[in-house]
């Protein structure tokens, strides 16, 4: 069947296998993945390099594709990949989040392509076909050392062929997409900020997960699954809806984003009194005792060791104050402020508690006999 489509219409969407890199650095070879969105009245082209077809990459070329066509169609039709479909359907595909929500930003439809049925995009096949075969041809001797230096180069290419005469029409794509412009939507003021979805459940300690990195929500949510949006600069946590949360965003692994007023009222009492409590009480035993619950205490986020000092503090009830100072003069010469290591530290004390207290030579590297004794 013949389609015919309206001006601002539609937009077809697929992938296909990119063109490798030469990474100069490495001598790596870097594989890349070409994406494709053609207008389906004008058959005007957009086209770009990218590293993968993972969801960043995939809604990222979108807000360059409608920037590139100066507005937004009506409809989209992309393929059944998991950036744009998380389960598929011939009537009702469950579309990603994320890709919804970039939709709504830009008031455009999304109806999916059918699972292994190419003719639902049949242009944007075609385009692939034609524009895949023709741009690897022209480039074929040269090596390229980056995406930027890759991507730079299609869109030279890119223009050359907008230019071509389409074998049917007998006109340009760039002539018949000075006609179909007109009719796209304009582009919202604001430029779309992609956004990362993911599910995480709120653990006891007022946190959840986010790629290696614990964000704080509220209290009362503990043991609920919230959402997750994430851009480059922010995290937003949201329960049905409604923001819950918001942090700048961490890339540190196991690093933490906490705000103290997530906690329940008495954790923040037991927040703000049990560090200086702790102090007292290491202070009372010596003075390396002291370094040791002080450097714990003096993170950005004290709570994370708390059980830690008062593990430490604790060893007093199995062994002599004088035993614990000894121990922690030794941990702060290894930096090592964990119970398991401080107890062995005692352990394996076997001079006298009453003698000198242990000082680190001059060459930290060169440790004397008396370290281990």
């Amino acid at each position: 069947m013949i389609k015919h489509f309206s001006p601002g219409e539609r937009a077809e969407i697929d992938y296909c296998d990119g063109i490798d890199i030469l990474d100069a650095a490495t001598g790596e070879i870097v594989s890349t993945q070409l994406f494709v969105g053609v207008l389906c009245k004008s058959r005007y082209t957009f086209a770009e390099f990218t590293f993968s077809q993972k969801s960043l990459d995939f809604l990222s070329s979108h807000v360059r594709m409608f920037e590139f066509f100066g507005g937004v169609p009506a409809t989209l039709a992309p393929d059944n990949l998991k950036s744009a479909v998380t389960k598929a359907h011939p009537y009702d595909p469950v579309k990603n989040q994320a890709y919804c929500r970039l939709a709504r930003h830009y008031d455009v439809a999304v109806t999916p392509a059918r699972v292994r049925t190419p003719k639902d995009k049949a242009l944007v096949e075609r385009t692939v076909q034609i524009f895949q075969r023709w741009f690897y041809f022209k480039v074929r001797k040269r090596t390229f050392t980056s995406l930027m230096e890759l991507n730079t180069c299609l869109r030279e290419h890119l223009e050359i062929f907008h230019n071509k005469k389409h074998r049917i029409f007998q006109r340009t794509r760039n002539e018949m997409f000075t006609e179909e412009k007109e009719f796209l939507q304009p582009l919202p003021e604001n430029r779309y900020e992609v956004s990362l979805h993911k599910k995480a459940t709120l653990q006891a300690d007022c946190h959840l997960q986010f790629e290696k990195t614990f964000y704080s929500a509220p209290y009362q949510h503990r043991g609920n699954r919230l959402d997750v949006w994430a851009s480059d600069k922010t995290v937003e946590i949201l329960f049905k809806g409604e923001t819950v949360a918001v942090h700048s965003r961490s890339y540190n692994p196991g690093g933490f984003r906490t705000d103290n007023k997530h906690y329940p009222p008495q954790h923040q009492a037991y927040l703000e009194a049990t560090p200086e409590q702790l102090r007292e009480r290491a202070e009372k035993i010596g003075e390396d005792t002291y370094t040791v619950i002080n450097r714990l205490m003096s993170t950005r986020y004290p709570l994370r060791f708390l059980r830690r000092a008062q593990g430490i503090l604790a060893l007093t009830q199995k062994y002599s104050h004088q035993q614990l100072e000894r121990a922690c003069n030794q941990a702060l010469l290894f930096e090592r402020y964990h119970v398991p290591f401080i107890e062995n530290l005692i352990k394996n004390q076997t001079i006298d508690t009453d003698s000198t207290k242990i000082t680190r030579a001059e060459n930290p590297h060169l440790r004397g006999d008396e370290l281990f004794h």
